[in-house]
Order: C-alpha cells, then sequence, then structure tokens
C-alpha cells in the first residue's frame, strides 16, 4: 500500500497498489480459506451449464434450431442464476476484506436485490459490448472503470445506473492499478494451472480477495468525493 500524508485531514492515507491490494488479499484468503475456496467451487458448479453451451457454440452448424435454443437457454440461464450467485460471491469476498464473518448462505444474497443485479449486468454488458465493438481498447478500459459495480450494488443502496457512475468516478486515477491486477491474475492463474486444479481454485480465491481489498480501500477514500462528482446524495446510499 502507498502512504501518503494528508495535510487538510491531518491523516495519513493509504493508497492502494497492486502489490499490496494482493498481499492483503493473501490474509484475507488465509483467515476465511476453506469458506472462499467453498465459495468458488459452487460458483464452479454453478457455472458448468454454461462450459457446455460454449462447447456447442464451436459447432459448425450454427443454424440449427436446437443449438440456437441450447444458446438462448445458456444466456439466460447466465443472467438470471449464475449473475445472482456470482454477486453474492463477490458480497462474501467484500466482507472477509473488511475482517467480518461472512456465512455461507449469503452466496444467495444477490437474489435479494435480483431486479437491480440483473440490470446493473446488463448494463454493464451493454457499455462493455459497445467499447469492443469500436475497438479493444476502449472495451478494456471500459472494463476496468466498472469493475466495482457489482461491489457498489451489494455494499449501498443504489441503482444500476447509480452504480455505473460511483464506479467510474470511484476508479479514477486507478486504471493503471486495476489493469496491473488483472494482468498479474492471469499469471497467477497460469501459476495455478501449473498446481493442477487445487491451484487454480487458490488462485481465483487469491484474486477475488485482491480486488475486494481494492475496493475496500478506493471506497474508504474516495466515495464521498465519488457521490459529489456524480451527483449523489452519499447519506442515502450507505446502509
Amino acid at each position: 500500500m502507498k502512504v501518503d500524508y494528508c495535510k487538510e485531514d491531518l491523516i495519513l492515507k493509504v493508497f492502494p497498489t497492486i502489490g499490496g491490494c494482493f498481499e492483503e488479499g493473501w490474509n484475507v484468503l488465509k483467515n476465511n480459506f476453506l469458506l472462499l475456496l467453498l465459495i468458488i467451487v459452487v460458483s464452479a458448479v454453478i457455472d458448468v451449464p454454461m462450459g457446455y453451451d460454449k462447447m456447442n457454440m464451436l459447432e459448425d452448424d450454427s443454424f440449427n434450431i436446437g443449438l440456437s435454443f441450447i444458446k438462448l437457454f445458456g444466456f439466460i440461464y447466465y443472467i438470471l442464476v449464475v449473475t445472482p450467485f456470482s454477486y453474492g460471491a463477490d458480497w462474501i469476498f467484500l466482507r472477509a476484506s473488511r475482517n467480518e464473518k461472512p456465512q455461507f448462505e449469503e452466496i444467495l444474497s444477490g437474489f435479494k436485490k435480483f431486479l437491480y443485479v440483473i440490470l446493473s449486468h446488463l448494463l454493464v454488458i451493454g457499455i462493455v459490448g459497445v467499447g469492443f465493438v469500436l475497438l479493444i481498447l476502449p472495451g478494456i478500459y471500459l472494463i476496468c472503470k466498472l469493475i466495482f459495480v457489482p461491489y457498489l450494488i451489494m455494499d449501498k443502496k443504489i441503482d444500476p445506473i447509480q452504480a455505473v457512475k460511483l464506479s467510474f468516478y470511484l476508479t479514477k486515477g486507478y486504471f493503471w492499478t486495476i489493469f496491473g491486477m488483472g494482468i498479474l491474475s492471469f499469471l497467477i492463474i497460469l501459476l495455478g494451472l501449473i498446481c493442477m486444479i487445487v491451484g487454480v481454485f487458490v488462485s481465483i480465491v487469491w484474486i477475488h480477495s485482491a480486488f475486494a481489498i481494492l475496493y475496500r480501500a478506493v471506497e474508504e477514500l474516495h466515495l464521498e468525493e465519488a457521490c459529489q462528482l456524480a451527483e449523489i446524495n452519499m447519506e442515502s446510499i450507505n446502509e
């Protein structure tokens, strides 16, 4: 973490860095290993039908009605089932990063905010999709800028549009940190593959923990400023 002295508030401020997030993320992993590993394993099992759908996409007969139906079902399943579970998993990792005591059943918490979860994810897919259609680089940029949307939906009382705005402003000045964490995450996954299946799961737990740490640090430092820029009442969004 990067430490800086703020003369206005007369306090030391700790700014997240790539190494610092992964270092703190490793501590989160160690302190909650069994629960977080179980969350990742369950998420992987829930995502199995999506892998089957992707296998079908390799077929040449793309106009086959049966395959088209499977692809449509796969997309619906991804949006309505996988996405809420994914948001619930992010919430558990966030709570663990705050040294709280998350419970396994909180993986279902994404269904409690079902409408906002679905709409926010569709909104992110649409925005990022436009970025990739224009050029690859804008798509990568938008992925980094909207990385906090799931955390914000689960952590704050905001709607999908507010979550997108807040994520955009919260990530101000952190693009290269997020991009660097993405590159390092890829390398960690490769390292996990070398260690076979168990290594991959541990790698994913570590990566999720690191990004939860990043959100926690940025939210603590810049939420008020981001709310002002997004013209959102900060008091109204805190639970």
